[in-house]
């Protein structure tokens, strides 16, 4: 029986590979290959809490003490789940990256920021639900540009990239990230308003947002300043093959006497001299030459050459 084990335990070590463990992102391993992008994020977040701070102070005119609890990684859905407080969403993007990154903004310090925007006493034992007031709303738009503007500064510190505020929502149902990568960075900053130190944000960023505007943190302060950003390029480029442009063709263009031009009636034929070089405009510029035709029961332009 023991020599059945034995065999059974050198069979196992012989192939290590039987019983490999999940490959857990390398991230937030020590010293692993995307050890250095966490170290860029811990500079980003040490510069925030000061930040918040100057910017929220400039909103609401009232001094404010932040504190900002370094990140710690959870599960996305594990995290939003957990949320049981009121609570809004504000949505924002760094650089050009597609993945969001979420402040969480608790409603009883967004109504702290509306008592002293207004001038009044903040009360942390008072509760409001239900739908958001206006003057609720506006602070919303406030805090997001002091967010967003302590982010961008923030992020300054390793390169200069915007960081872009696209919306809010009240209901965590319609908080959504597309994630690779399920794990988060979750940063919580408090306020110190009137003497309470209350749960002010989260700030919640993606390991695949990282990921994403990676090539940007990599640049070479060496390079040329008019050398071609790559990652900008493909976002320029993406942009551009969007844009709409109105394109028309020109059949002819007859002149006419003012007095035929007034005895013109409905029904009246006016005749066009067939052309082999009908212009295709886009825009304001003629961009090839061609023909018209038919296709499928349908008048047709065949392109003979460019411009």
């Amino acid at each position: 029986m023991s020599n059945t084990s034995s065999n059974h335990q050198q069979t196992n070590s012989d192939h290590p590979g039987a019983h490999t463990a999940p490959v857990e992102h390398s991230l937030l391993k020590k010293n692993g290959p995307d050890d250095e992008l966490l170290r860029v994020y811990r500079k980003v977040e040490k510069k925030i809490e000061g930040a918040l701070k100057t910017e929220l102070a400039k909103v609401i005119d009232v001094p404010i003490k932040m504190e900002l609890v370094a990140s710690e990684k959870v599960d996305f859905t594990e995290w939003l789940d957990s949320q049981e407080t009121d609570s809004i969403y504000l949505q924002f993007h760094v650089g050009v990256s597609d993945t969001p990154l979420w402040a969480r903004l608790e409603r009883l310090f967004l109504n702290a920021c509306v008592d002293c925007f207004f001038g009044g006493q903040f009360d942390s034992q008072s509760t409001i639900s239900g739908k958001l007031k206006r003057s609720e709303i506006a602070m919303i738009e406030r805090l997001a540009r002091v967010i967003g503007g302590s982010l961008t500064r923030s992020w300054s510190v390793i390169c200069e990239t915007p960081v872009r505020y696209a919306g809010y929502v009240h209901d965590k149902d319609e908080v959504e990230m597309d994630l690779d990568e399920p794990d988060v960075l979750v940063a919580k900053v408090t306020a110190g308003v009137s003497e309470d130190q209350i749960c002010a944000i989260d700030l919640v960023q993606s390991i695949d947002g990282l990921l994403e505007i990676e090539p940007q943190l990599n640049r070479s302060s060496s390079k040329e300043v008019n050398e071609i950003d790559p990652t900008w390029q493909h976002s320029l480029k993406e942009s551009v093959e969007e844009v709409f442009l109105p394109v028309r063709s020109v059949l002819g263009r007859p002149a006419m006497q003012l007095s035929e031009l007034s005895r013109l009636a409905v029904g009246d034929i006016l005749p066009v001299a067939p052309t082999d070089n009908v212009p295709l405009i886009v825009g304001d510029r003629v961009f090839a030459q061609g023909s018209i035709g038919e296709q499928n029961g349908g008048v047709a332009f065949q392109i003979k050459h460019f411009l």
